[in-house]
């Protein structure tokens, strides 16, 4: 329906389209089919000013501009480009359009552009992050953007992977970059409904040409249901008291330290040891399993902690994977995503793999950090809702009380609706 829908709205000459699926939903494959469309009907940017050429001067109606209109070998195949925001996203996507024509895919990189000297131009569907097109500068060393080497209407269509994270946001300098290639069709995914913080991505792309939900790929056997473990302790939150050893740093006498104080501003490892002697206890520890850490010093903890404790004495049964692990952590990263391999068996993260982490055989999510935005919460959600076989369900281990963000009416509610403005009406 997804794919229908978009290639209906890009028939009928619409220029910023928004697709809301739920994680695990498949945005990639959709994406994936949309470009194959696009790209077997030789459909290009010049076809469509064609088409509206003739309905203009001919007197056609919309309803004969169809795709098949486009079907024409005399057309060149478009240039499609996907971007992303994180690195793994868009090699996730690279490989996942393997089954177009390897000299059609060209994977945009920083360093291959100053070796050559010039952005690549030698291929059909392109895929880099945001970060690479905004870097580069010029013979002065003064920025000058990569994206701006391309002519302003180089790409016919645009891919924008988890758009509601800056691609369409006011305040984005990457909103330049969607401003830019303003001529091409731009397509928008996103997993979140309409909400108060994302309500840019709503204003650029406009309302959804298809929605569908979490509880509804739950309930239809797209995604896999969860179990949410809600685990106290006598540590949930912590007074100072004159028995008590302060080890390093100063104490606030008389401050109650709740949740969101632990791992940022005081750190007792004896609590920490004991939340993971607790999942450890009560997971399969051969399951594979993403750890939910305040910040990425936390996460090392915990990885230290998880090799101290588990029955596993391998090095790499529990690994770090944050924005600070570079090379290393996206190799790891790779090695816990093939589902033949069974280390690392757990990652311990801060926020890099809250969101897009095509990892099928996830069965635990441990919550060891308070998650305050609904939207972080659905993609954190979301990591463990991919189908795998035997996998009839995952658990959440929830030691911060993120259980009450089922209660809440956004959870899985409708997106809100238009407010009319106050003076106008309207």
């Amino acid at each position: 329906i997804a794919v229908q829908r978009t290639v209906e709205a890009i028939a009928q000459g619409k220029d910023r389209i928004l697709l809301t699926l739920a994680t695990g939903t498949g945005k990639t494959a959709i994406a994936f089919q949309i470009a194959w469309k696009l790209f077997q009907t030789r459909w290009n940017l010049s076809v469509i000013e064609n088409a509206k050429w003739r309905m203009e001067n001919e007197g056609r109606g919309k309803d004969n501009f169809q795709l098949s209109t486009f079907n024409s070998p005399l057309n060149r195949r478009p240039r499609i480009l996907f971007l992303a925001d994180r690195n793994i996203l868009a090699d996730q996507a690279y490989n996942s359009f393997s089954a177009f024509p390897e000299d059609a895919l060209v994977r945009i990189k920083p360093n291959e552009i100053k070796k050559s000297g010039k952005v690549p131009t030698n291929g059909s569907i392109f895929f880099t992050i945001f970060q690479t097109f905004m870097s580069g500068t010029d013979a002065e060393g003064k920025p000058a953007p990569y994206f701006g080497e391309y002519p302003a209407d180089y790409f016919d269509f645009i891919i924008i992977d988890e758009c509601h994270r800056g691609g369409a946001n006011d305040e984005s300098n990457w909103r330049g970059i969607l401003e830019y290639f303003s001529p091409a069709v731009q397509l928008g995914l996103t997993a979140t409904p309409k909400r108060k913080d994302n309500v840019d991505t709503y204003k650029y792309f406009g309302e959804p040409v298809y929605i569908y939900s979490l509880k509804e790929g739950i309930n239809d056997g797209f995604l896999t249901p969860f179990k949410v473990k809600r685990i106290k302790t006598t540590l949930d939150d912590y007074r100072y008291t004159s028995d008590d050893t302060i080890v390093e740093g100063e104490i606030e006498e008389g401050k109650l330290y709740e949740e969101k104080d632990f791992n940022r501003t005081i750190e007792i490892v004896e609590r920490e040891a004991k939340r993971v002697n607790i999942f450890l206890d009560e997971a399969n520890q051969n399951e594979k399993a993403i750890i939910f850490c305040a910040n990425q010093a936390h996460a090392a903890l915990i990885r230290d902690l998880v090799n101290q404790n588990a029955k596993s004495k391998d090095p790499f049964y529990c690994v770090r994977v944050t924005a600070n692990d570079g090379e290393e952590g996206e190799r790891l990263l790779r090695e816990f995503q093939d589902n033949e391999k069974t280390l690392p068996t757990i990652l311990t993260t801060s926020q890099k793999l809250s969101t897009g982490v095509d990892a099928r055989n996830i069965r635990n999510i441990v919550l060891l950090r308070p998650v305050n935005s609904m939207i972080e919460f659905k993609q954190i959600v979301g990591r463990g809702t991919r189908l795998f076989d035997g996998k009839e369900f995952f658990t959440i281990y929830d030691f911060v009380d993120a259980y009450k963000h089922f209660s809440d009416p956004e959870w899985d509610g409708e997106p809100i609706a238009e407010e009319p403005c106050k003076t106008c009406g309207q």
